[in-house]
């Protein structure tokens, strides 16, 4: 007898606040974006509409969860069991958050700490169980994933994003459109009340239930 897996609830997520933005490496799409711990918005959960389920959609759900509890639910911390305590103190590295795993079982924030701590044959790392779709709202739109997210020492949100998968509609991906070109640049810099929705997953679910 087979059965049918019982539809699951959705969210997007709304979040604003005051945000300082900057590039994390070389790559000229990773970026590094930290709220203010002052001025940051609890996270708007709603619930999406299901193309399967009448009994959800009869019973959709919109909650506000505190931005550090998502981000702490929502995704998995690699600091818990972080390596990087091993490396040397004399060896110098980017802060780029990339992590690995190397031979040892030991995560690392990146490559060179890796190497730091003498691992060598290592692998990357996706300890995030979802990369979702984010608009951030500024003077202009602009478009990326979120590859992690963390609480900081200090208390602050922090996400890793970038936008250099975001794939544009080959009709419209010209090299010379300005307006397209913009909705994938991360802008640098510090800028107040800063608007992001992101898309659904499913891994929010036991946050509200």
């Amino acid at each position: 007898m087979s059965t049918t897996a019982k539809p699951e609830r959705e969210y997007d997520q709304i979040l604003s606040g005051d945000v300082t933005i900057s590039k994390v490496s070389s790559d000229d799409y990773t970026h590094k974006i930290t709220f203010s711990k002052k001025n940051i918005s609890n996270v708007l959960m709603y619930q999406v509409w299901s193309d399967s389920s009448v009994e959800l959609n009869n019973d959709r759900i919109v909650k506000e969860v505190k931005a550090t509890t998502w981000v702490k639910r929502a995704f998995r911390k690699i600091e818990d069991d972080s390596g990087d305590s091993d490396a040397r103190p004399d060896c110098i590295c980017t802060k780029e958050f990339k992590p690995v795993i190397c031979a040892n079982g030991k995560k690392y924030s990146n490559n060179c700490v890796a190497g730091c701590a003498g691992q060598t044959n290592c692998v990357p790392f996706s300890d995030v169980p979802f990369t979702p779709t984010c608009v951030m709202e500024l003077n202009n739109r602009h478009v990326f994933v979120i590859n992690n997210a963390k609480v900081n020492q200090r208390g602050q949100v922090v996400f890793y994003v970038s936008s250099q998968n975001i794939v544009l509609p080959s009709s419209q991906n010209n090299p010379n459109n300005k307006e397209l070109k913009l909705l994938k640049r991360i802008p640098t810099g510090s800028f107040r009340k800063a608007r992001f929705d992101i898309d659904a997953s499913k891994n929010n679910n036991k946050i509200v239930g």
